[in-house]
Formats: C-alpha cells, sequence, structure tokens
C-alpha cells in the first residue's frame, strides 16, 4: 500500500520534532484546492497544494503560534547570536590586519572559508535533519559554532584563526535552515519571519558595537569572541532544553526520502531562482556591513575608533525595515513592494557612492539597510506560498543556506578585489548586486490573490 508521511508540530506537551506518520486508507486529508496558486487575503498563508498530497511526500500540518511559543522564542536568541557573529568580522578588520600582519587577501580568506561551511551545510542539511530532528541539527549547529569561539578567543596562530569560520559557518548555517523552516510554517508567518530577522539585524546592531569597543579601548580586540563564547554557551543550553523531547532523533520515513527529497526541490526552478535571489541578497547584505568601516578609513579617511559604529547603523536600519515594513509589504503585495524597495535602495546606495561626506554615507548606508531589510522574510514567506508544502524541509532549508552562503562568497570577492584596486570597488559591488536581485526578483512565479 502506497503510504504518505504527514509531518506534524504537535501540542505544546509534545515535541516540536517532525513526527511522521504513515497515512491509510482510513485516514483523512484535508482537502485544499490551489491548484492556481492562489491565496486568501486573510491572514492564513497557503501553499500550492493538490487536493491529495503525492505519494510519499512529506507534509506539514500548521501549527498556531501558541503551541510553539517556546520554540519561536528560542529560534529568534538563535538568529541574534548569528547576526553577532556575521557583522562583527567587518568591523573587526582593521585591528585583525596588523595583529596578524597580514594583508585584505588574507583576510577575504576568512569569508571564503566561512562560505565553504555554508556550502557544505546546504547539501547536508536536510539528511541531519532526517536522522537527529529538527532540535537535534539546532543543538548541533550550536555546538559547531561555540567550538569556532573556543578558538577564536585567545588569537590562535592565523590558520587556526582561519579554520575557525568554516565552523562558524556550518554551525550558523544549520541553525538559520531550521530556524527559517520552522517559522515559515506557523500561522501568519510573514510577520513572525519578520520579527525572526529583525532580530538577527539587532544582533548584528550589537555586534559592531561590542567589536569596536573592545578593539578601540583595548589592545586585545580578539576579547569580543570571549562575548560571543557566553552568548554561544547560552544559545546551545536553550536548544538543548527547548527540544529535549525526542532531541536527536530522526525517523526511518524520513531518513528514506532525504535524498529524494532534497532532488526534488533543486529540480524545482523556483527554488533554484530563490536561492540566487538570497545569495545575492545576503552577499550585498553582509558585504555592505563588513567592509562599509574600511571604506570609510581608506577612501573616506574616517577615524576607525568612530567609523566602526557606521556598521551598527547599517544593521540598525536593517532591523527597523523588518519590524516596520513587514505587514505593509505584505498587504500592498510583497512582488511589487520589492521592486519598489531595491529602487529606494539603489538611490541611497548612488548618493552613498558620489557624495564624500561621512556623515552623508552613515545616514546613506543606514538607509540602505531599512529598505533591503525585508527582502530575506518576504522571500521565505513567498516561497511558502507557491513552492508545495511537502517540500519545505528541502526547499527552504536550502534556499536559506545557500542564500547565507553569500554572504561569505561575496566578502571575499569585494576583498580579493580590494587588495588590488582597492576598497572603492565596494560602490559597483553593491549596484551590480542590487540589480541581479531584480532579475531574479522578477523570475520567482507570481501568487494570485482573491478574496475569501
Amino acid at each position: 500500500m502506497a503510504t504518505t508521511t504527514i509531518v506534524t508540530i504537535p501540542a505544546p506537551v509534545a515535541s516540536i520534532e517532525l513526527e511522521n506518520r504513515p497515512l491509510t486508507a482510513g485516514s483523512k486529508v484535508p482537502s485544499i484546492n490551489t491548484r492556481s496558486h492562489t491565496l486568501s487575503t486573510g491572514d492564513e498563508e497557503s501553499s500550492p497544494l493538490d487536493d491529495q498530497p503525492p505519494e510519499g511526500a512529506t507534509v506539514f500540518e500548521r501549527p498556531s503560534v501558541s503551541t510553539v511559543k517556546g520554540k519561536l522564542l528560542c529560534t529568534n536568541f538563535t538568529v541574534f547570536v548569528s547576526g553577532m557573529n556575521d557583522s562583527s568580522t567587518g568591523a573587526l578588520i582593521p585591528y585583525l590586519q596588523p595583529a596578524y600582519d597580514v594583508g585584505l587577501l588574507f583576510v577575504a580568506l576568512v569569508y571564503l572559508i566561512n562560505f565553504s561551511g555554508w556550502l557544505v551545510a546546504a547539501f547536508t542539511n536536510v539528511h541531519l535533519t532526517a536522522r537527529l530532528g529538527m532540535g537535534g541539527v539546532l543543538a548541533l549547529g550550536a555546538a559547531f559554532q561555540l567550538s569556532a569561539y573556543c578558538l577564536m578567543f585567545w588569537k590562535p596562530p592565523y590558520p587556526l584563526f582561519v579554520f575557525s569560520f568554516f565552523l562558524s559557518g556550518l554551525g550558523v548555517a544549520y541553525q538559520d535552515a531550521q530556524a527559517n523552516v520552522l517559522v515559515a510554517n506557523v500561522n501568519n508567518s510573514h510577520r513572525w519571519l519578520g520579527i525572526l530577522h529583525a532580530l538577527y539585524g539587532a544582533g548584528a546592531l550589537f555586534g559592531p558595537l561590542i567589536a569596536t569597543t573592545i578593539a578601540a579601548r583595548t589592545v586585545h580586540w580578539h576579547y569580543f569572541y570571549l562575548v560571543t563564547l557566553g552568548f554561544g554557551i547560552i544559545n546551545l543550553g536553550l536548544l538543548v532544553w527547548t527540544f529535549r523531547v525526542g532531541l536527536f532523533k530522526g525517523t526511518a520515513a524520513a531518513k528514506e526520502s532525504a535524498t529524494r527529497d532534497l532532488k526534488k526541490a533543486l529540480s524545482e526552478r523556483t527554488v533554484i531562482i530563490l536561492s540566487l535571489f538570497f545569495f545575492l541578497y545576503v552577499g550585498a547584505e553582509v558585504t555592505a556591513g563588513g567592509w562599509v568601516v574600511e571604506f570609510l578609513i581608506r577612501v573616506r579617511n574616517g577615524e576607525p575608533s568612530k567609523v566602526g559604529y557606521v556598521a551598527s547603523g547599517f544593521w540598525a536600519g536593517l532591523t527597523v525595515g523588518r519590524l516596520v515594513l513587514a505587514d505593509i509589504t505584505h498587504r500592498l503585495d510583497e512582488r511589487r513592494m520589492v521592486f519598489v524597495y531595491i529602487i529606494l535602495a539603489l538611490i541611497a546606495q548612488l548618493i552613498f557612492w558620489f557624495v564624500p561626506n561621512i556623515i552623508a554615507n552613515a545616514v546613506m548606508i543606514s538607509l540602505l539597510g531599512f529598505f533591503i531589510g525585508p527582502f530575506f522574510p518576504t522571500g521565505i514567506s513567498v516561497a511558502t506560498k507557491v513552492l508545495p508544502r511537502e517540500l519545505h524541509v528541502a526547499s527552504i532549508g536550502f534556499a536559506a543556506t545557500m542564500g547565507q552562503a553569500g554572504s561569505a562568497a561575496f566578502p571575499f570577492l569585494t576583498g580579493a578585489i580590494a587588495a588590488k584596486s582597492g576598497v572603492k570597488v565596494l560602490q559597483p559591488m553593491l549596484v551590480g548586486l542590487l540589480a541581479g536581485m531584480t532579475i531574479f526578483w522578477a523570475l520567482i512565479p507570481r501568487v494570485a490573490r482573491h478574496s475569501s
């Protein structure tokens, strides 16, 4: 007898783990007719499903927020710590170079090794989820991230310091994929995704503030990683406790379908386009936040102890944008509003490029962050509506992880080019990334809207 695996997110007394239930002849499956890719104007999120799930599919039953609030809070803290991790490297570049006596190309290697961690996670996440469950992969990712900080805080030899970024990239990637899948599958997910990614931005805001303060006031810039080490310990403890029921327990059905689900997700044109959109977007986000300080020092002749805080202004703008624009974007049509935000972001970026004034640059980089802030949560929200629900684990996990790989790839590329041509390459790089995002967003299928 053919079976279909239905994944449920249970009530609070049970684990959030993706529980598999065989669909027998007597089981009932809600009939949801969305073949035309329509969705209601109400608060419920929709995704294209046939009347009956395909044979062997893995399908989510969407929970209410009240049943998973503990896990939402926990994963929100997880992405906060991830934000601190991703944003701090750029602020520490002016101090890392003389400490290790390396040029920009060797600094850029940090981002390249970080990228390799994200790349490995993109292709292994679905298999680990099948074997360890959601909580197990979150805990494993937190452990990798924590091990990286254990290497960083005592300023090890440069090769070991660089290798630690592979561990942090791998760890953050696993956590990011699981957090996005969890939040994308709760009611009113557009709003909760906005909050989730706003907290990432909040962590990214505090990262450069703390890093610059420690590096500017002491000779021990690497003590910043003692701060992240403390947060990493708390993060791991919270994840293990919150997901303790069924921790590190996968299911036989999920193990059998993992490879098939990943192949099926990668055969979806929308998954590839969305992955490329995220790849460019996160690349622009971390390139801007990571290299703006070096740009203001080298090109605008700013003081390192002062312009280091400009990076936090960018992340502050991104955080506010994700909070303020989440509902506006949802109500006024997500597809249209992303195009509007890209135009406004390009205007801010061009002013930043051609007006050689540090104060004006600080304002424009903050506005750039504000306008591009909603892109990632909006993309995840759109994915839940245009992709079959049985592919959400594999497709959203892959797209989010592969997209985040851009956070290392483009900062590395910028640094490698800057080593020969100067940091002024940051400006055309950001314009090119925004233009590329426009193309890929235009290729994402439309989601029609109708009255309930």
